[in-house]
C-alpha cells in the first residue's frame, strides 16, 4: 500500500507511520514496483486482503517435500477462565514483527500473507504456515529438522499474546495422531504441560479430549520441541562426525547470494537438518543464559597467548587471549572490523584452578561457536576460507586445553557432577555456570567498559543481545 494512497493530510505521513511502527502494524517493504519506483512504501498490515491468496499452493504445496517433516502446534488464546477468547488484530503484528521471514522481504510481491494467516521461510529451519482458525493460532512447519523454527514461532506467538492483551494467556497444544477413534487425526488437542506432567508420573499415555482414544506421549510431544531435552555431549559429537562434510560444501554455500530466500535450498537434506540442529542449540545456550546478558555478552573464544611454550596439561597459571564474538552474526569481532584492530581481544591470566571450575561453560561456550562457525561466515561472506580455517583450529585447540585440564574426552555430565542434567531443557546445572560468565564480565568491564564497541540491543521478546555496531540497526 503506497503512502500516497492514504486520506489524510501529507504531513502526517511520516507521524502516522511512525505511530503504526511502533505498535507493530506496519513496515517499510521493497521491491514494491518493479519499474524502479523510488518512492517511500509502506505496508499496513491492516490492509492486507483478507482472503486466502490464489498462489498459496505454490507457496505451501499440499504434499510435503521428499526429506521433509512436518510438526505442528496450537496457540490457543484463552481468558484467566479459561475460556477461548480473541486476541484482536493479533495477525496484523505477527505480519510485521515476522517480516524478516516473509517471502516478500526481498520482493513484496512475493509475500503470501492475509488477515488470518501468512507463510514464512527460514532458509534451512523450514518453512511455516501460520493460520488463525477460530480465537487459536496454528503454526505448522516443514523442514528436515523442523523443531528449531517452530519453537521459535510458538514462542513468538506466545510472549506476543501475553505482553499486549492484559488477561489473556495462551496454552500451547499439540494434536492428536493415529490411532484415531474418530479417524479424523488432529481433531483432539493436548495441553502440553499436562502431557509433560503426566509423563513425570510414569504414565506413557495420555486419554484424546475428543476420542477418549489413548495415545503414546512421546508421539504427542514429538511435535511439542520445547518439551524434548537436549543433550549438548550427544549433539557435539554428532556434529563432529559431519564437520569435514560441512566445510567441504563451504564454496558452494558461499557462492550462493546471501541476501535470497532459500540460499540453502541446494544442500543435502541431512546438511539442513544439521544445520538447523546447530542452529536450535545455539538459541537454547542464548537462552539459557539470558539474565546474563543484561550485564555483556555470552560469546567468547580463548587461546593461549604463547602456544608454543604451552603445556595443557602441566600448566599453573598462564595467559590467554579472550576475544568477543557478535551474537549476532556469530562472528568474531576483529573478523567484523579491520584486520589490524585489537578491539574485543584481551590478554587474562588464569591460573589452572580457576580454569578447571570454568570448564564447564568454557567447554559449553567453545562447543556451540564451534556448531555456528560454518553456517554463519558462510551465510555474510566476511571471512575467505583461511581466516575460517584459522578459526576453527583456534577452537580445536581450546576444546583440547578444556580436555587436558578436565580429563581427555571429559562428558559435561561428569563436569556438572553426578546429580546434575546436561539437557539444555531443565537448565539448572547450565544456569550454575552463570557465575564463571559474572567473573569474566567483571574482568572485561575493568579493562573495556566497552566490550570492544558492542551493542547491547534488545529484540521484540525484550530478550538482550550484544552486537556489531554495524548491526545495531536491525533492533
Amino acid at each position: 500500500m503506497r503512502n500516497e494512497d492514504f486520506r489524510y493530510p501529507p504531513e502526517l505521513h511520516p507521524i502516522f507511520l511512525r505511530l503504526m511502527e511502533r505498535f507493530d502494524l506496519s513496515y517499510r517493504v521493497a521491491g514494491l514496483s518493479q519499474q524502479g519506483d523510488s518512492n517511500p512504501v509502506s505496508l499496513i498490515a491492516q490492509l492486507v486482503p483478507d482472503i486466502r491468496p490464489e498462489n498459496l499452493e505454490k507457496a505451501w504445496p499440499p504434499t510435503i517435500s521428499s526429506g521433509d517433516i512436518q510438526q505442528t502446534q496450537i496457540c490457543r488464546i484463552v481468558d484467566h477462565k479459561g475460556q477461548s477468547a480473541t486476541a484482536e488484530g493479533l495477525f496484523y503484528q505477527l505480519i510485521v514483527r515476522l517480516h524478516k521471514y516473509s517471502l516478500g522481504r526481498m520482493n513484496y510481491n512475493e509475500s503470501i500473507h492475509w488477515q488470518r494467516g501468512l507463510v514464512l521461510d527460514d532458509d534451512y529451519n523450514g518453512r511455516a504456515l501460520l493460520e488463525h482458525k477460530g480465537n487459536d493460532v496454528h503454526i505448522t512447519v516443514r523442514a528436515p529438522y523442523p523443531e528449531r523454527f517452530l519453537a521459535m514461532l510458538t514462542a513468538e506467538v506466545k510472549y506476543l499474546v501475553e505482553s499486549f492483551w492484559e488477561g489473556l494467556r495462551c496454552d500451547v497444544m499439540v494434536p492428536c495422531i493415529n490411532p484415531c477413534g474418530k479417524n479424523i487425526t488432529g481433531t483432539g488437542l493436548y495441553e502440553v504441560d499436562k502431557l509433560i506432567d503426566s509423563k513425570r508420573k510414569g504414565r506413557p499415555e495420555f486419554p484424546c479430549p475428543v476420542c477418549n482414544e489413548w495415545q503414546n506421549i512421546d508421539s504427542l510431544l514429538r511435535n511439542a520441541p520445547d518439551a524434548q531435552p537436549v543433550s549438548m555431549d550427544a549433539l557435539l559429537i554428532e556434529f563432529a562426525k559431519m564437520r569435514n562434510e560441512i566445510y567441504s560444501i563451504r564454496p558452494q554455500l558461499a557462492m550462493e547470494h546471501t541476501e535470497t530466500l532459500g540460499r540453502f535450498s541446494n544442500v543435502d537434506a541431512g546438511i539442513q537438518r544439521l544445520f538447523s540442529q546447530a542452529e536450535n542449540n545455539f538459541t537454547k545456550f542464548m537462552q539459557v543464559f539470558t539474565d546474563e546478558a543484561k550485564e555483556g555478552p555470552r560469546l567468547f573464544s580463548f587461546e593461549s597467548v604463547d602456544m608454543s611454550d604451552f603445556n595443557p596439561k602441566k600448566w599453573v597459571r598462564e595467559k590467554f587471549r579472550l576475544t568477543i564474538w557478535c551474537e549476532h552474526s556469530r562472528l568474531p569481532l576483529p573478523e567484523l572490523n579491520s584486520k589490524d584492530s585489537t578491539k574485543g581481544v584481551y590478554e587474562i591470566e588464569f591460573t589452572r584452578d580457576w580454569f578447571k571450575k570454568a570448564a564447564p561453560y568454557l567447554k559449553l561456550v567453545t562447543g556451540t561457536l564451534s556448531l555456528v562457525l560454518p553456517i554463519a561466515s558462510s551465510a555474510l561472506k566476511v571471512i575467505d576460507d583461511t581466516t575460517y580455517k584459522t578459526l576453527e583450529d583456534q577452537l580445536d585447540l581450546s576444546k583440547n586445553i578444556i580436555d587436558a585440564v578436565t580429563g581427555e574426552g571429559t562428558a559435561l555430565g561428569s563436569l556438572w557432577g553426578a546429580t546434575d542434567s546436561t539437557d539444555l531443557e531443565e537448565g539448572e546445572a547450565i544456569r550454575a555456570q552463570g557465575a564463571t560468565l559474572r567473573e569474566l564480565h567483571a574482568l572485561l568491564k575493568a579493562r573495556d567498559p566497552g566490550f570492544g564497541g558492542l551493542v547491547r540491543v534488545m529484540n521484540k521478546r525484550q530478550e538482550f543481545l550484544w552486537v556489531h555496531e554495524k548491526f545495531a540497526s536491525e533492533y
